[in-house]
């Protein structure tokens, strides 16, 4: 799953269900174990006496479970419909009230299997090999602060690559790590990462993966 693929489906779903009205958002991948999907925005006020707008529409796509990509899809236009009846400022009942439940089933008599909420529980996360490895980029930018990601192998020598014309990255290094814990993470094909403290950057860097909270 990845931003990309989002914003294709997005640009689909827009086009057939929504005309086209929605602008589009940004999109995050995440490994939240509560909620599949998460629609947010906020209001910001236009000026004195100008009243508010709506801004920073963000939908978010977690990865934490293994589902088929027509769960994914569903998911997404759950969110879809949040959008929806917020960008045009319409008042529903409730978060998932009659509107919202209106659009649902117009949605699902199309073959889609939008649900008002669901448990995470009864799905299955991502598993992985007993000798699975995975390869890890540790940046320390120039401005200090440490990073840390996990990167798809077939990336290496293009991060590699962009991390010489950085003007942000001050050293980088590579491990090979068999910790689950970083099942659930994304493989990053760009940089990007996850920030860690100096003590434990350097702790990975001479004695291995300590225990953070990854």
């Amino acid at each position: 799953m990845t931003a990309q693929q989002l914003r294709t489906w997005f640009e689909e779903f827009n086009s057939k269900y929504f005309g086209g009205e929605l602008p589009e958002p940004r999109f995050v991948v995440n490994h939240a174990k509560r909620m599949l999907g998460q629609f947010s925005c906020r209001r910001v006020r236009k000026g004195l006496f100008k009243g508010y707008e709506t801004v920073g529409y963000t939908i978010k796509i977690s990865e934490f479970y293994e589902m088929e990509e027509r769960d994914y899809q569903s998911t997404l236009l759950h969110e879809m419909i949040h959008y929806y009846i917020m960008y045009k400022g319409k008042r529903d009942t409730s978060p998932h009230g009659k509107l919202f439940r209106a659009w649902m089933e117009h949605l699902n008599r199309q073959g889609w299997n939008i649900m008002v909420s669901s448990n995470p529980k009864n799905l299955k996360t991502f598993q992985t090999k007993e000798d699975e490895q995975f390869l890890l980029l540790l940046i320390k930018l120039k401005d200090d602060r440490r990073m840390l990601t996990v990167v798809n192998p077939n990336y290496r020598k293009y991060l590699e690559r962009q991390i010489a014309v950085s003007r942000y990255v001050a050293e980088f290094h590579w491990m090979v790590s068999k910790d689950k814990r970083f099942t659930v993470w994304s493989k990053a094909r760009s940089l990007r990462g996850k920030r860690i403290t100096a003590a434990e950057y350097d702790q990975m860097i001479t004695s291995g993966l300590p225990d953070i909270n990854v």
